[in-house]
């Protein structure tokens, strides 16, 4: 269990006049391993994979309430004005209050660069930006390890959602990040410091489209779950099996990109999406198909949607020609959204308490 930051030595932050913080925090793509995060695999047989924060964010907004008994909090289409905080209907607000022991007196709202249920990793954005604003109207320094720590305490313990830590850790940290996990549960990070050409390629080979569609990601990971606790063997072991491949094909992409061997990174695309369909029928959808087909015609070396599966964002690998492919894409019916690495991790962007 995380425990709170606390400094006796630091003033009353009650008393203040005034507070506006705006905090901002990275979803992320993942560029290989994706899914061994999830606790049920990762205590069976540990979990690999790389992810990369992206400059698509999560904003939380903070001010003090006039009333220093009141709380008001609205999120997407949810808004409360209470004087009882676990009357939010919001469990991640929620409980983010009550780790950080803030009942009152604040007014929180929030905006995002990406829809919910994008794939993107919104809700551990949101988790991370919510927590740092807080610990700042605290005035509490908490680190972006403590960050990611605590937002998993809140999805991962507190909410029970079926997910690993991959998406608290990136939106805390930033960067390209190769990271493990143990089979008790302990997270090892490892900064890739890729050549700026590798960087560079990077942007500019992987090209991101919204589907327009919605995709549950608990919803999907819970059927993976299932399949893999399931009596019947076969079922079980390959799932099992897949996410083996899942993670054998991650660390082969770290290799990959160290070396700068961009195009063959590119290439590990097609063969995990043929992998994660084996873990779930919710995974893709027969629109999904169609565009990934249409993709690889265009000249994608692969691709993938982003997330667990099902809807959100779709990502291909496309060394050339990649205006023909745009157009393409855009007879499809995808949007293409340009996307670039985030550096920085969360960070408080305005604290004028």
């Amino acid at each position: 269990m995380v425990q709170n930051s606390k400094a006796s030595s630091l003033p009353d932050y009650t008393l203040r006049e005034r507070a506006t913080i705006i905090t901002q925090s990275p979803m992320r793509i993942v560029l290989g391993g994706g899914g061994t995060d999830v606790l049920w695999y990762s205590k069976l047989k540990g979990g690999a994979w790389i992810s990369g924060a992206i400059n698509k964010y999560v904003f939380v907004f903070l001010n003090k309430t006039e009333d220093p008994k009141l709380i008001k909090a609205s999120h997407g289409f949810e808004a409360i004005m209470t004087y009882d905080y676990r009357k939010i209907a919001n469990p991640i607000i929620r409980e983010a209050l009550k780790l950080t022991d803030i009942k009152r007196g604040i007014e929180l709202s929030t905006a995002a660069d990406a829809s919910a249920r994008s794939g993107l990793g919104g809700s551990g954005a949101f988790e991370v930006s919510l927590l740092n604003a807080l610990h700042t109207y605290k005035r509490e320094h908490v680190s972006p390890l403590v960050l990611a720590k605590e937002a998993c305490v809140i999805e991962i313990d507190k909410m029970k959602h079926p997910i690993g830590p991959n998406d608290q850790y990136i939106a805390a940290l930033g960067g390209i990040n190769y990271f493990e996990i143990d089979k008790k549960g302990e997270v090892f990070i490892e900064p890739l410091n890729l050549h700026l050409h590798t960087i560079a390629k990077l942007e500019s080979n992987l090209l991101y489209f919204r589907t327009g569609m919605q995709r549950d990601a608990s919803s999907v990971l819970a059927d993976q779950k299932k399949k893999a606790e399931s009596k019947k063997t076969k079922v079980s072991d390959v799932v099992i099996k897949a996410l083996d491949e899942i993670k054998d094909l991650g660390q082969y992409a770290k290799k990959l990109l160290l070396k700068k061997h961009i195009d063959d990174f590119g290439k590990t695309f097609h063969t995990h999406w043929l992998i994660k369909k084996k873990l779930s029928d919710k995974v893709s959808t027969s629109k999904i198909d169609e565009w990934y087909e249409e993709a690889i015609k265009a000249g994608a070396l692969g691709g993938k949607i982003i997330g667990a599966g099902g809807g959100g964002w779709l990502v291909f690998y496309v060394p050339t020609g990649q205006a023909t492919f745009r157009a393409r894409m855009a007879k499809l019916g995808l949007e293409e959204r340009r996307v670039r690495f985030d550096w920085e991790g969360t960070k408080v962007l305005i604290n004028l308490s």
